[in-house]
């Protein structure tokens, strides 16, 4: 009877310890994955709503609608692109949201026809219109389609 018991007081502290995990870890890490998938959702309706200039120094820019689906399928590729380089400016793609009436001017100024529209800063007649992965790696890396 006595090592039943001990056994029992053995499990306990497992027991325990699972209780925490699930109380208290499980809803953490939910948190932090769900934050870690939206965050660039919200990064795509909230920030980019005032661009002064075209930064030449980042390696090309993205023209896009907040709205456009097309738009939403590329942005979150490009938001951890710009986080993985976030020392070094010349590899990052400038956002800019041309459906925010502050940077409204930039459809007629580049004569943006389609989002999501990729240009090249260092030359602007470089554009894609894409939201094939391979397809604005090469554009990013060489300038061509």
């Amino acid at each position: 009877m006595k090592k039943r018991l001990r056994d029992i007081d053995k499990n306990k502290p497992s027991r325990s310890l699972t209780k925490i995990i699930i109380i208290k870890v499980l809803p953490v890490m939910a948190f932090l994955v769900a934050g870690f998938l939206l965050v660039p959702y919200g990064s795509m309706y909230f920030q980019n709503n005032k661009v002064n200039a075209i930064q030449t120094k980042n390696e090309a820019v993205l023209f896009y609608n907040a709205n456009c689906s097309h738009c939403q399928k590329i942005y979150p590729k490009i938001f951890w692109h710009n986080v993985l380089n976030f020392k070094n400016e010349s590899k990052q793609i400038q956002t800019i949201n041309v459906q925010n009436t502050n940077n409204k001017h930039y459809v007629a100024e580049f004569a943006i026809q389609a989002t999501p529209t990729f240009m090249k800063t260092t030359n602007i007649k470089q554009r894609l219109v894409s939201t094939n992965s391979q397809q604005i790696k090469q554009f990013i890396q060489t300038g061509g389609h």
